[in-house]
């Protein structure tokens, strides 16, 4: 048996840390005089305490090594326990990663939400337009397979890039009523497609760089901007969308440039 001054100098350990891994059940002596005291360690505690010490300098806390080291007998045990830890850390850093990678995306499109507010809203007269449309309820991305069935209908007589018309007054789970339009040159007569002359008028408009899912930064800006200056929105609102995804590949969502238009009337 080693005095707790001879472990020690053996295992490179103060005698008050001895003191408090003792306290902790995490290196207990092998013996414990009751009379003096004193502490004494076998010399199968020595690797423990070598394993203790590496641990400690890898940055594992205390609990994390009583962990480790709780229903261990043998020094084969507590390989077993060290490479359980290894692939719980090993789980944990893959989890971090997707967090930190995630975090990046984060501020990345918090840096490209900024240049929106590069753009200045503009005040324009929007004209009377004739345009062939579908109205339907549905979900918001179903918009798209709408402009695929407008442009197979109008052909050569489309003219200008498609846009939307959104009737409700707030963001819709489902069920919103919306419009999917393009402008046409002549009326197109076609099964489930409805021709007309689309209403101009006073607009704000603002374009909007960048995803479709980071629009409500450019929508804040223009609902301000209307209660700043005591008007009234007409709905629908329209969105164009001047440049966005193909009929068969999706593009790059950063390049995406959707031309937002509140048209609106003063208030009394």
């Amino acid at each position: 048996m080693l005095s707790i001054g001879e472990f020690s100098r053996v295992t490179q350990l103060s005698i008050k840390a001895l003191r408090l891994y003792h306290e902790k059940g995490i290196l207990v002596p092998g013996s414990v005089n009751l009379r003096s005291k004193y502490r004494y360690y076998g010399s199968q505690a020595v690797e423990r305490a070598l394993v203790l010490r590496k641990l400690q300098e890898l940055g594992f806390s205390l609990q994390e090594i009583k962990e480790i080291f709780s229903g261990c007998q043998d020094d084969a045990q507590i390989v077993v326990q060290v490479r359980n830890k290894l692939a719980e850390i090993g789980h944990a850093v893959r989890k971090y990663q997707g967090i930190q990678k995630n975090l990046r995306l984060f501020l990345d499109s918090i840096k490209e939400e900024k240049m929106i507010y590069k753009t200045d809203i503009e005040t324009k007269e929007i004209p009377e337009v004739l345009i062939c449309s579908i109205r339907f309820h549905g979900k918001y991305h179903e918009v798209g397979a709408k402009f695929g069935t407008l442009f197979k209908s109008a052909g050569r007589w489309a003219a200008g890039k498609p846009f939307s018309l959104y009737y409700d007054g707030e963001y819709m789970e489902a069920n919103a009523d919306m419009e999917a339009c393009l402008q046409v040159k002549k009326e197109i007569k076609k099964p489930g497609i409805s021709c007309r002359l689309l209403t101009g008028g006073k607009a704000l408009t603002l374009l909007h760089y960048g995803p479709y899912e980071e629009l409500g930064r450019s929508y804040q800006k223009l609902y301000e901007t209307c209660r700043e200056n005591n008007l009234e929105i007409v709905l629908p609102i329209r969105e164009q969308y001047l440049k966005g995804p193909g009929m068969i590949f999706r593009g790059n969502p950063k390049k995406y440039v959707t031309q937002l238009m509140f048209l609106v009337k003063g208030r009394p």
